[in-house]
């Protein structure tokens, strides 16, 4: 400061090296444009390409992260759809059905792009077709022409390979260090030191002057000091982009649009087995959803019962096995009978008295006999009537203590149940075997609305195997826990799926009310991430679009779509949720 103003404190910390008869005003433009021209300088030398360290980008992220798309063709027609990449030395074509999305192998298929024709070679590995990309290298659009022989279909498909001119990108020098950045640093420093200090040494240089290179050399430290902490923090790799970078990803890989589409390859379709279905507007019966459960036909099945408490033996064929086919009429068990030690003791004594009885009633006959035209005939005839009934009496009695039952097959059929062994003593009226019919089953199901009585059209089961069709026979008219039951029988035939009895089902009834919508199998219904219900669709070779639809059942894994779709959308049967999970 000058010597007259040394009394004087300053008043802030942007005068204390000016004279105090200097306007703050302009000791802030002057530092201000210090600080301005610093910043520049180390601006200008720090964004420089080559100098940038290994694998640091200040290039526009996420265009450099997207990664070059492969080049590629689509083409299809009303049978066929093929997409061809162009993968290193050769041209790879897969081709499908148009319709179902199902592979088509082992076809001929010739390519023609101008005057270069060649035929596929077909590799059974991958289940595509290649032919060599040497009439491809140069950048360009080349229309091309498939020429396809799958059987007895032949039809030609048209598109166009764009092969783009490759990206000229800056590459950082791979053998640039961070020293060339601090280089730079200590260069741009000296640079504005050494000018300065050359403005110090004119007469005219003034205590403001003095000044301002000080806080230039303040401000040359403070501005390279935050430099280098930022990039002691950033670390290899550091991306100055504005936007987020996205990660470097494959563009022949599966993954979701910012739209929500799937961009799915043709290698991943075959990979998850997706299938596709042409769906029609139709007019189908509207269908509804019951419990039930499978019981056996009261004129095709029994049980068998003892009708007394004994013990079980094995019949002529021995003792029957679960799904053993059996004859109606046929013994399958015997049960000798027990009793308790009064019972027989009471068997005995009585078995005791009838013999007595019939030796006095013998005597007796013979008696009158030796006086036969002494003493009337009605009197004989008694007296043999009473012996021939003691001797019966006696040997049911007898028999009694050591009966057996024959328990025998009341319908033709198969063993659904067995509860016995050899040996087993069982109880009267106890169930031991139950016989039904495969072929002939019943189902009950329970309705609560009674106006689906007379509004059923047909009905079916739905089973992992497939569906069975039922036929409705008829309903009660008394509740059974709160509910109307519903009988219906199966329709016998050569494609008969396995039921159990007792087995719970989901009977699907269709109604006589139409509803217009779209078949489609209940398996291409989703959900989204807001719950609601929906389909994807087919729209391109590699493109999947899903569509919110409301769907109503129409029987066993059939639903109807009724709002979303449009006739010929190619909507995703099989492998839906696969879809539903590429992010």
């Amino acid at each position: 400061m000058n010597a007259k103003n040394t009394q004087n404190p300053p008043n802030t910390i942007f005068i204390r090296f000016y004279p105090s008869n200097w306007p703050l005003a302009h000791v802030l433009i002057q530092q201000f444009a210090i600080v301005l021209v610093v910043c520049l300088c180390l601006i200008i030398f720090s964004t420089s390409p080559a100098w940038a360290g290994p694998g640091h980008d200040h290039g526009d992220a996420p265009a450099a992260a997207a990664g070059a798309a492969l080049p590629r063709f689509t083409a299809h027609s009303d049978l066929f759809e093929a997409v061809g990449v162009l993968l290193g030395d050769e041209l790879s074509i897969t081709l499908d059905r148009y319709a179902t999305n199902e592979p088509v192998l082992k076809a001929k298929v010739e390519l023609e792009a101008g005057t270069y024709k060649v035929i596929a070679e077909f590799h059974a590995d991958h289940g595509d077709y290649s032919v060599p990309s040497t009439a491809f290298k140069k950048p360009g659009t080349y229309p091309i022409v498939l020429t396809i022989t799958a059987g007895d279909q032949t039809d030609l498909l048209a598109g166009d390979l764009v092969v783009p001119e490759p990206k000229i990108q800056m590459a950082h020098d791979e053998h640039a260090r961070p020293w060339l950045r601090w280089l730079s640093y200590l260069a741009a420093a000296l640079l504005l030191a050494a000018s300065a200090l050359w403005l110090l040494r004119k007469r005219r240089a003034t205590v403001a002057l003095r000044s301002n290179a000080t806080f230039f050399a303040v401000s040359c430290a403070v501005i390279m000091g935050a430099t280098a902490a930022s990039d002691a923090q950033a670390g290899p790799g550091h991306d100055h982009g504005g936007e987020e970078a996205a990660p470097a990803g494959n563009s022949n890989a599966p993954k979701r649009q910012l739209d929500g589409s799937v961009f799915l390859p043709k290698p991943s379709q075959r990979q998850l087995l997706i299938r596709t279905e042409m769906v029609e507007e139709k007019s189908l019966p509207k269908s509804i959803e019951l419990t039930g459960r499978v019981i056996a036909d009261a004129n095709a099945g029994g049980k068998v019962q003892p009708t007394q408490a004994g013990r079980i033996e094995a019949g002529p064929r021995g003792l029957p096995t679960l799904g053993q086919t059996v004859r109606k009429g046929e013994v399958l068990a015997v049960v000798r009978t027990s009793s308790s030690a009064i019972e027989r003791a009471n068997q005995q004594s009585q078995t005791s008295e009838l013999r007595s009885n019939l030796e006095l009633a013998k005597r007796r006959v013979a008696r009158l006999e030796q006086l036969e035209g002494t003493v009337p005939q009605k009197d004989i005839d008694a007296a043999r009537l009473d012996v021939a009934s003691l001797q019966q009496r006696a040997a049911t009695v007898g028999a009694s203590v050591q009966a057996t039952e024959s328990l025998l097959a009341p319908v033709s059929g198969v063993i659904a149940s067995a509860n016995v062994v050899a040996g087993q003593v069982v109880d009267a009226r106890e169930l031991l075997f139950e016989i039904v019919d495969p072929s002939r089953l019943s189902v009950e199901a329970s309705a609560f609305d009674a106006t689906v009585i007379s509004n059923i059209a047909s009905a079916s089961i739905a089973t992992p195997q497939g569906s069975v069709a039922l036929q409705f026979t008829g309903a009660g008219r008394t509740l059974r826990e709160g509910a109307i039951p519903l009988l219906f029988r199966t329709v016998p035939g050569k494609g008969a799926l396995p039921l159990a009895v007792n087995q719970p089902v989901k009977v699907t009834v269709q109604t006589k009310e139409l509803v217009k919508g779209f078949a489609v199998p209940t398996a291409a219904v989703v959900k989204n991430a807001s719950n609601q219900d929906m389909v994807w669709v087919h729209t391109g070779a590699e493109t999947f679009l899903p569509h919110t639809v409301r769907a109503a059942a129409l029987g066993g894994n059939t639903v109807s779509v009724v709002d979303g779709l449009k006739a010929g959308d190619r909507v995703v049967t099989q492998g839906a949720p696969l879809v539903n999970q590429v992010r």
